[in-house]
């Protein structure tokens, strides 16, 4: 048995444990940078590993540094902590907290990194340097905890070469990872749009300026931002997710609000298709005497693998038996990309899917849930990615 397929076996004794760590923190969710009682449970978890140099970064995150050689050479693991505003579905391990729910997966990576430290720790014989463990807060939410850690320096105070990080995927099954090279997954910014017409009674619509109906207009217009403006080999997508104006059918109201996101693949593109959107938001209001309010909340940039980790990770896999499937280009978006701005980095999606069809449910979803044996799989990949590039590092 290779030492990859036996750190592996080794992690499935863990199952219990990975399980057990998983539903605590189900059962206690927490919103994005609210993760007061998360930041607690995992560093009291750590603290069960004397040696291991822990510490609090923005309030709720948690870095713990387990390290053989302060000299290095160092890698770093990430596991996202926050949970999303979701009521979950009636089950025996469901939320306890009303419209709080790890509709994402984030209590199961940090179970698995949990579950990679106990195994590096047990490990330590076999690899020299030091591993940096972040716990993230705020992935779910704009600027993001990524962001927010690299201002604090997490990947300046070592000497980082690479980090890794991985998320659940219920369209892939147990047992098999995703993985793509360069351009992974999107960019995406928030705008937000607040329409000011006059309202009215909506028996005179001659005599208002209906932002309703200019609304509707902005949003079939904006589309062609991506249809006709855009080059269609650049994946563009722009969704509106917030339509408010009104409080009853026979009165047209004084204002509206719009709110969406938009996502891209093309840095230079992903500012040109801003200005176009704002554009043509000022000039549709005008025409339409309606005064617009439009601001962007600047979002995640692109996502994008190393190629050279993404060919050490496929190995690294292979070697413990897992298949490795090609991703298509996702046009969701990921705080991780941060980190991949400033060090080699490679972002791994993770099979959880079974024949259990909530297992199979896409996330941020009230039925969404994961396949525990994938738990021992991402714990163990971890691991193995750390201690086989710290070993590679130094021959």
């Amino acid at each position: 048995m290779n030492a990859a397929v036996s750190l592996l076996e080794e992690a499935r004794r863990l199952s219990d444990q990975l399980i057990a760590w998983r539903r605590h923190l189900h059962a206690h969710p927490e919103l994005s940078f609210e993760e007061w009682q998360t930041a607690d449970f995992i560093e009291g978890v750590l603290g069960r590993w004397p040696a291991i140099q822990t510490r609090r970064v923005h309030q709720t995150g948690v870095v713990a540094d387990i390290v053989t050689d302060p000299a290095g050479p160092w890698v770093a693991l990430r596991a996202d902590i926050d949970a999303l505003p979701i009521q979950e579905v009636a089950r025996p391990h469901a939320s306890q907290k009303a419209n709080h729910m790890h509709a994402c997966g984030h209590d199961a990576h940090t179970a698995m990194l949990l579950g990679a430290i106990a195994l590096l720790y047990a490990h330590r014989a076999a690899w020299r340097g030091g591993i940096r463990c972040l716990f993230q807060p705020g992935e779910e939410k704009a600027p993001g905890g990524a962001s927010l850690l690299i201002q604090e320096g997490v990947l300046d105070e070592v000497p980082i070469r690479a980090i890794f990080g991985q998320h659940v995927t219920p369209s892939l099954p147990v047992g098999t990872i995703g993985l793509r090279a360069g351009p992974f997954m999107a960019a995406s910014d928030e705008l937000h749009i607040t329409l000011v017409g006059r309202g009215g009674h909506a028996a005179h619509p001659h005599l208002v300026r209906d932002p309703i109906w200019v609304a509707a207009q902005l949003i079939t217009s904006l589309q062609g931002v991506v249809s006709r403006l855009n080059d269609p080999r650049s994946p563009t997508v722009l969704s509106f997710g917030v339509f408010q104006g009104g409080t009853a059918p026979n009165v047209i109201p004084e204002t509206v609000q719009l709110a969406g996101t938009l996502r891209t693949f093309d840095e230079s593109w992903r500012q040109q298709a801003i200005a176009h959107i704002t554009r043509l938001t000022h000039t549709l209001a005008a025409a339409w005497e309606v005064t617009p309010h439009l601001t962007w909340k600047p979002g995640y940039p692109v996502l994008t693998n190393d190629s050279q980790l993404v060919s050490f990770v496929e190995a690294t896999a292979q070697e413990m038996g897992l298949q490795v499937e090609e991703m298509p280009l996702w046009l969701s978006s990921e705080d991780f990309a941060f980190y991949g701005q400033r060090v080699p980095a490679c972002f791994i999606r993770l099979g959880t899917a079974s024949d259990n069809p909530d297992t199979q449910s896409p996330v941020h979803t009230s039925r969404f849930d994961i396949d525990e044996g994938a738990l021992p799989i991402g714990a163990a990949l971890l691991a193995r990615l750390a201690i086989q590039y710290l070993q590679n590092a130094r021959s």
